[in-house]
């Protein structure tokens, strides 16, 4: 048998019809291996692709999720009211409201008022809550540091090292008042690591939104936003416009900046100040 070279393909002679016979079998097992090849590459992309999106559009609320869940397969979602004004500045009809329209919309609540909320307080908060509420006065100091107030009685010989770092200084809320203790963002980075994971931050004083560094510490700690007023703000309108806020937040189901914008609309301005209510979400 005698074998002959054409264009680099090995040809018998005397085979060539079987061998045409045999190369167009071979072209067709080919084509179905390869169609079958590219179907399996494409269903194989589809589905990572899904998987990703998936992740994407469900991360929160799988994070959210994991955080919550009570080991019973229970997803417990938990708000946190912490409210040392509720000393001289009670308002039953915020806290019933607040606690109503978090309560209808699944969350377990838990109320921290008056005298509760000192700085041993805020150094031992748990965490794991999806919302905290902080109703507080807040005011900025000579340096622009945002500080917000406890319902501690002020006194020098308490919490001599935090002081000494300048975490906590002695704070008024109304001149000629008793004298608080208040906490900054330094407080916040160093005695309140990571308590803020997943957390909205409702911060409800003074110019709660102005301290960049304050805004961003929450955001260190784990927070998913924040929102605050960008001046001051008259109590009396401030819970006005956080009881808004909760319910277009839970019952209207908004988005953070939709929310806030629908608050400042329907609410208005502070009378007095004309401040409004800004975010940041993460």
């Amino acid at each position: 048998m005698k074998c002959v070279f054409q264009s680099g393909i090995i040809l018998v002679k005397g085979r060539s019809k079987e061998l045409k016979r045999v190369l167009s079998i071979h072209r067709r097992r080919s084509s179905k291996l390869f169609g079958q090849a590219v179907l399996v590459t494409i269903l194989f992309s589809v589905s990572v692709i899904s998987y990703f999106l998936i992740i994407h559009f469900t991360g929160s609320r799988s994070v959210i999720e994991e955080n919550f869940d009570d080991g019973s397969g229970h997803v417990v979602i938990k708000a946190a009211l912490i409210d040392p004004l509720s000393v001289l500045h009670p308002n039953m009809e915020f806290t019933e409201a607040v606690n109503r329209t978090l309560r209808e919309a699944g969350f377990e609540v838990d109320i921290f008022q008056g005298d509760v909320v000192t700085v041993d307080f805020l150094k031992r908060f748990d965490g794991g809550y999806q919302l905290v509420v902080l109703r507080m006065h807040s005011a900025l100091s000579s340096r622009t540091e945002l500080y917000l107030f406890t319902a501690e009685a002020y006194s020098m010989d308490k919490y001599v090292e935090e002081q000494h770092h300048r975490l906590v200084k002695e704070a008024y809320a109304t001149e000629g008042g008793q004298s608080v203790f208040a906490v900054n963002w330094g407080f916040i980075k160093r005695l309140m690591t990571d308590k803020f994971e997943n957390s909205l931050v409702l911060a409800m004083g003074c110019d709660s939104i102005v301290d960049g560094v304050m805004v961003q510490e929450f955001m260190n700690q784990g927070a998913v936003g924040y929102v605050g007023w960008n001046g001051p703000v008259l109590l009396s309108h401030s819970d006005q416009a956080f009881i808004h806020l909760i319910h277009v937040l839970y019952v209207e189901d908004l988005d953070l900046e939709e929310a806030v914008k629908k608050a400042n609309s329907e609410v208005g301005a502070d009378a007095h100040w004309r401040t409004l209510l800004e975010c940041l979400a993460g």
